[in-house]
């Protein structure tokens, strides 16, 4: 892989990371594991209305960790997730070296799909209070492609990064960088990856 990299206002963006034909194959075991009940939305977990997030989602180190799942015994999968979120990391802590002296780990990866109509339509920042207070850096990984809409979209850096299969997105966990997750359009489902870089 020849991963290609740019920067604008602190926001690192990043193609190619992933292997060839891994994103649809990841996108039918997360279906496989929503029909099976596994998944969760944001109204069961938080009790939050529709009008202002919705998603279903599943924390893959913790479904990795509990073993109870085909997917995530198979160490490779959860290795290739791993390696490029780590390869696009030190990519940004390169461009961004002050970061290499804080000491930073990711524990958590979270894959999300967002139906036609949804999306997380409150700006936020990734870093407020709780254990969510020593987040540093976040990450998004598009899986699939919608064309003109469910953009991620910057507040302050006026910039609405589409979602197109096989790319990333780093970027401070701040304030400065207040975002959110347009409504998907359309007939198909927005799938990503997320997650954090905290102090450890």
């Amino acid at each position: 892989m020849n991963i290609q990299e740019k920067y604008h206002d602190h926001i690192g963006f990043y193609n190619n990371i992933l292997p060839d034909g891994f994103c649809p194959y990841f996108i039918k075991e997360f279906d496989k594991l929503e029909s099976e009940g596994l998944c969760s939305n944001r109204q069961d977990s938080e009790h939050i209305q529709k009008i202002k997030k919705e998603d279903s989602n599943f924390f893959l180190n913790y479904y990795n960790h509990r073993g109870s799942i085909k997917l995530f015994n198979d160490t490779s999968c959860y290795k290739v997730i791993s390696n490029a979120i780590q390869n696009c990391f030190d990519l940004y802590t390169d461009k961004f070296d002050i970061l290499k002296s804080i000491p930073l780990s990711s524990t958590t990866i979270k894959i999300q799909k967002t139906i036609p109509g949804a999306g997380y339509h409150l700006w936020h920042c990734e870093q407020s209070n709780g254990d969510a207070a020593a987040r540093v850096l976040s990450f998004i990984i598009y899986l699939n492609d919608i064309k003109d809409a469910g953009e991620t979209e910057f507040l302050y850096q006026k910039v609405r990064v589409p979602a197109q299969e096989n790319t990333a997105v780093f970027f401070p966990a701040a304030y400065t960088h207040a975002h959110r997750g347009n409504v998907v359009h359309g007939d198909k489902a927005k799938y990503i990856i997320t997650g954090w870089f905290h102090i450890n």
